[in-house]
């Protein structure tokens, strides 16, 4: 596979609703899968998560598909290299934990995952990213 689909879109949503209510409990959070370029394909919000989740979730999965690491990542990079956001001349890229990557069997990007209103957003979604190989 070389790119997400909608059905592994649903699975990975599945997924992560799952993981959410099976480790953390059952926590209002939403979930946005992105195509390999960046495109949304699915975004899942469970009822009573934030407000915020609707535009910054999508955003975290856009931002790990186009720059191919995690958001945490690029908040590292971003630190650590003195950038600001901007030089990168995107205005959908957030630098905040909770954006991962999605590889297919041969450690290609097929898309990302992003997470938003958990306090674990990134653990969550490097979980859930992991795991779509097997799904």
């Amino acid at each position: 596979m070389d790119n997400i689909t909608l059905a592994l879109a649903k699975k990975i949503a599945d997924y992560a609703e799952a993981t959410v209510a099976g480790e953390y409990g059952r926590k209002p959070f939403s979930v946005a899968v992105c195509d390999k370029d960046g495109f949304l394909v699915l975004f899942h919000k469970l009822d009573g998560a934030k407000l915020l989740t609707i535009s910054l979730t999508p955003n975290k999965a856009y931002t790990a598909a186009r720059m191919g690491v995690s958001t945490a990542d690029f908040l590292r990079r971003l630190q650590q290299e003195n950038l600001n956001i901007a030089y990168f001349a995107d205005d959908k890229f957030v630098a905040m934990p909770g954006g991962v990557p999605v590889y297919n069997d041969k450690q290609q990007v097929i898309g990302a995952v992003g997470i938003g209103g958990l306090k674990e957003d990134g653990e969550v979604a490097a979980k859930v990213a992991a795991a779509v190989v097997h799904l």
